[in-house]
């Protein structure tokens, strides 16, 4: 039976109901939320998983500060957002933004406050993307600002990038790549070969199981990342990128022999000591691959680009390309991986040279 004082009580319906407190208003009044049961001990039960989370104290926008506005835009996102990327935007907040703002009211931050702030973070010596990913993430915080407390924002004006252009390993060094892995072959060559190969990200090669590859498809359908949690890091398998990058990619033919070698139960860059190789393992040994053959540093991403231009050097359309790579708009295709080389460029005009003739 019911204690006094618990907020429980037995409706005229029949029902249990058991009240919380849901929010605290800036006047101090509590806004109470219920929860309804056939019985008293389940309802009880409703209650005290309720009671699990604070209540919410909200603010009205005449004393929102951006520590608070930050802390409830956190709090809103958690379950809509990767792992990974709340940690990202968790990190920018913590190193960047809270320090700068904190306690400083939503309603006094002005354009001239951004600018500053902007011109605090160049004295950093921080890159332009990175200063844009800072600003990114406070024009998210001030989207919700805008939404929960109607508050007008100042507008986030972004610093101009240099394009920088992702390295692609030349047919030459690719061939000297492809005789390096061959030689004295192991998984972790046999996971190169089939990167470079797929175009898979390196997160969706370290999720990769023997049951998702056959002789005719490849299913990529997870990703591994390494995320913090609380004091310490740990790993992470869940659904990719996005829904797009849930895909099936045909199996390269020529890696049947290979992939006949190999396979195994479990995870396909396992070993007698480890169950699976984390990304970042992978690109310490892929780093490590690159200079034991005689090759110029790069990172285990070249290994996508150069994949999604040889294909466009062979003839493959870019629809086709921007499904296999995992993409949903075939622009991101365009602008992020496809790199015309010189060879590429001089073949093109020949063929346009040829059509004038003709």
């Amino acid at each position: 039976m019911p204690r006094r004082g618990e907020n429980i009580y037995k409706r005229k319906d029949g029902r249990w109901e058991a009240r919380y407190i849901k929010e605290v208003l800036p006047d101090g009044r509590k806004k109470y939320g219920s929860v309804y049961a056939d019985n008293y001990k389940n309802v009880k039960a409703k209650q005290q998983q309720c009671l699990l989370h604070p209540a919410k104290t909200v603010c009205n926008s005449t004393n929102l500060t951006v520590n608070v506005l930050i802390t409830e835009w956190l709090d809103s996102i958690k379950i809509h957002v990767k792992p990974n990327t709340y940690q990202k935007y968790e990190s920018v907040c913590k190193n960047h933004i809270i320090g700068e703002f904190g306690s400083v009211l939503v309603k006094l931050i002005s354009n001239y406050t951004i600018i500053n702030f902007t011109n605090h973070l160049k004295e950093k010596n921080l890159s332009a993307k990175s200063i844009n990913d800072i600003l990114t993430v406070l024009g998210l915080a001030f989207h919700y600002a805008e939404e929960e407390y109607v508050i007008t924002t100042p507008r986030i004006r972004y610093l101009k990038e240099e394009k920088k252009e992702m390295r692609v390993l030349s047919v030459d060094e690719q061939l000297q790549l492809t005789t390096y892995l061959n030689s004295d072959m192991d998984i972790y060559k046999f996971g190169i070969l089939l990167t470079l190969y797929t175009g898979i990200r390196v997160g969706e090669l370290c999720a990769l199981q023997w049951d998702d590859i056959n002789d005719h498809y490849i299913q990529i359908h997870k990703t591994m990342v390494r995320v913090k949690t609380d004091n310490k890091t740990e790993i992470k398998i869940g659904s990719p990128k996005s829904d797009s990058s849930k895909r099936l990619i045909p199996t390269p033919q020529c890696l049947l022999p290979l992939m006949a070698q190999f396979r195994d139960t479990g995870y396909v860059l396992s070993t007698e000591k480890l169950k699976y190789t984390e990304p970042r393992l992978m690109q310490m040994k892929f780093e490590k691959m690159i200079s034991e053959c005689g090759l110029e540093k790069t990172n285990f991403h070249a290994l996508r680009h150069t994949f999604a231009t040889r294909c466009v050097e062979a003839g493959v359309d870019v629809k086709t390309l921007s499904e296999i790579l995992g993409h949903s708009d075939v622009k991101t295709t365009l602008n992020r991986y496809v790199h015309s080389s010189f060879e590429l460029k001089q073949k093109s005009m020949k063929q346009f040279e040829m059509s004038l003739i003709s």
